[in-house]
Formats: C-alpha cells, structure tokens, sequence
C-alpha cells in the first residue's frame, strides 16, 4: 500500500508540493522585484520595503480583478470558431470558444489607446509588486473554493491524480480537472489571460521606451518585443492544438498551475524589462545570429507540431503516407519517423531554442534574464519524464520497444 501511494503522488507529495508552492512565489516576486527596481545582479539583495503599499493595494486588487473579468466576458462573446476538445471520461467532451487572438488584439489596442488618452501606462511596471501579490492571494482563494466545491462535481469532472485523501497535495494539484462557470472554462482563460499579460507587460515596456524621449530605442527591445508577439499570435492562430496540451487536458485546477499560469506575464517579460532599463544594443550580426536560432526553434516548434496534430486527428490521411508508425496493443500508433522520429518531444526543443533566442537578447552580463530559460529547462525535462510514466503505464511493454526505436528524449544525439 505505501509504495502504491508513493507511486500516485508526483512532485515529492506534500512535502515537494509545499517546497514548490513557495518557490514559485518566490522566484515570482525575484523576478518583479527586478523587473521594477533594474537591478540586475542576482544575488544582491533587493531593497526590501516593509511599507505595505509596496506589496499590495486594493486598488491593484480591484483591477486585477476587473482585467481578468473583461478576459471571461471575450472569451464568452460569440467570436472566432468554437471547438471540442479531447475525449475525457464517459466519453464526455467539453466545448471551448477559440477567440484568442481577438482577445488579444482588444488588450494590446486598450493599452495603446489608454495611452493616447493620457493613462499612465508606468502604473502597470510600478505596480508589478501589488499586481503580484493580488494575483497570488487569487490564487490561493481560488484554490481553495475549488478544492471544496470538487465535493459536489461528478465524478468524470474529478482530477485523478488530485483525489489521494492528502488535503494540501490535492488543494496544489487540483481535485477538478476543469471548472467551469456556466460555458466559461476557468483554467482556459486563465491560462490565456497568463500569455496576454506578459505581452501587456512588454508593450508596457516598448511603449515607455518611446514616451521617454531617449535619443535611441534599443534594438534588442523592438527585436525581443516583435519576435515574442509572432510566438503569441501564432501560438493563438493555432489554438484548437492548446486544448490537446497537458496543462487543458491532464492538470487540475489547483495552485500549482494557477500560479505558474500566473508566472507567466511577471517571468517572461523579465528580458524586455532587462533591455529597457539597461538599454542593452548588439550588433547586427549579433542580432542576425539570434533571429536565426530563434526562427530555427520556431521551424521545429511548429512544424513538429503540426505533423503531430495532422497524425491525431487522421492517421490515415495520405498525406503522411510517408511516416512509419509503431502498432500498440492499445490499438494506438506511434510515430518512429519524421519529427517525432528524431527525438521524443521535438517540439520541446523548438521550446528551448525560441527561449534561448530571448535570453540571448540580453547580453551575457547578467544572470538574471537567463533564469527563465533554465526553469524552462527543468520544466519540459521534469513534464518529459512524467509523459513517459504516464505512456509506460498506457503502453507497457509497447512503449520500452518505442523508447529503444526512438532513443532520444528532448535533444537528437545528446538527450
């Protein structure tokens, strides 16, 4: 009994679950702290003001409630295609309205707007400190109401690596795989308010390097904010793939996705912010060199998805004639060739390599910006291990003949 328990629990169980829930906070607030103050030096100590309005105000409260309000009320307009997503339990399928990209086109024009009209837009950096904590306590309340209104689901709702009797492990995972307030699907829009956020951040960031009258931009900030933004629409062009990835399909909403949901927008616009108060240049054959590994990762990324995507809803189709496949007991195929023959998770390496692009922007003079691409590093490496337990238990046997066929988990050759 004690090593089927230990085998249900991931993340260290309640111990690890409570050693992550602070380390996230922490890295977060490292991170905004930075981003506002622009000291770069990872070790020295931040200024720490004890003032309480340093760390929290209801008026940043309020309107991070308000912002992710308007986030529900776009996600619930009747805009853009609607899709369903995987088959879950009971063969149930749930509904998504697919209308990111419209939602963010209607932040980043609200930002530019606020602007013309004389809003301070230095609030949004200012204020990351506040904006942080009203986030974390969200997401503590959230957890919480979650965790006890999962008493009252159905069953086939029920995360089941969220019910194991362990009340803080299941509260940090998540009981219910996907709440929902009517047809609103909370983890969805949470998930896409995260990415909206960090682009609000970074045109926060380009907006005031143009308002503040310096004599010259920075290149590496318009470079970083125009490749991240590509990431992002093409991220959303594509969004009916979202709803197949582990975060919609395989996590519960509990505090540890909400709050690397919420990471997002104060983590990831750490390299702008470093180039904005830096005001770091390269030169062009620097940037060139960057560009290039960036639309590299980019031409993985997307590529090894789409073969992936195509595969999943026809097998069949004629157009990937040309792949060889594995047959399982399980009646599934699995792909030995083409992108998904190289190496386990191609797609993880596209990942790695638009994240090294951005860290790249930054110079080599500080450590700070590149601690995202290291969490990044640890994250797919730690999510690639729990997807092959996870095939090992699907496939068996099938899926040890796989991993001799296709050797490699994230990087050919090497990994």
């Amino acid at each position: 009994m004690f090593l089927d328990e230990r085998k249900r629990l991931e993340m260290g169980g309640p111990v690890g679950a409570a050693a992550l829930s602070l380390f996230f906070i922490a890295l977060t607030y490292l991170n905004a702290e930075k981003n506002v103050s622009g000291e770069w030096h990872l070790f020295q100590m931040p200024k720490i003001n004890w003032y309480i309005r340093q760390w929290f105000s209801l008026s940043s409260l309020l309107g991070l409630l308000a912002w992710f309000g308007i986030q529900l009320v776009l996600y619930s307009l009747p805009i853009g295609k609607s899709a369903y997503g995987p088959v879950l339990k009971e063969g149930r399928k749930l509904e998504y309205q697919l209308n990111a990209l419209f939602a963010l086109d209607v932040n980043l024009l609200g930002l530019i707007v606020a602007f013309f009209l004389g809003f301070p837009i230095n609030v949004v950096i200012n204020n990351m400190l506040q904006l942080l904590t009203a986030g974390i306590l969200t997401c503590l309340v959230l957890s919480s109401v979650l965790y006890h209104l999962a008493d009252y689901v159905e069953d086939w709702r029920l995360n089941p690596r969220g019910n194991t009797g362990h009340s803080f492990y299941d509260w940090f995972i998540g009981r219910e795989l996907n709440p929902r307030l009517g047809s609103l699907d909370l983890k969805y829009v949470m998930f896409r308010s995260g990415i909206i956020g960090w682009m609000l951040m970074n045109f926060a960031s380009l907006i005031l390097a143009f308002s503040e009258g310096k004599n010259e931009v920075p290149s590496n900030l318009v470079l970083l904010v125009i490749i991240q933004l590509f990431y992002v629409i093409d991220y959303f062009w594509f969004e009916e793939g979202i709803l197949v990835s582990r975060d919609i399909v395989h996590e519960g909403l509990g505090f540890n996705i909400s709050m690397q949901f919420l990471m997002i927008p104060f983590t990831f616009c750490t390299q702008t912010r470093y180039v904005a108060t830096t005001g770091y240049t390269s030169s062009w054959i620097t940037l060139l060199g960057i560009f290039i590994i960036y639309g590299t990762g980019y031409w993985i990324y997307r590529a090894s998805n789409l073969e992936k995507n195509k595969f999943r809803q026809n097998p069949d189709d004629p157009a990937l004639a040309y792949l060889k496949t594995m047959p399982t007991e399980s009646g599934k195929r699995l792909l030995i060739t083409g992108w998904w023959g190289l190496c386990r998770h191609p797609n993880y390496l596209g990942d790695l390599l638009i994240s090294l692009s951005y860290a790249l922007c930054t110079g080599f003079q500080h450590f700070m910006p590149y601690l995202g691409f290291l969490f990044l590093v640890m994250l797919l490496i730690d999510r690639e291990n729990r997807d092959s337990e996870g095939c090992r238990e699907k496939y068996g046997k099938d899926w040890d003949k796989y991993c001799q066929i296709v050797k490699y988990k994230i990087i050919p050759f090497i990994y």
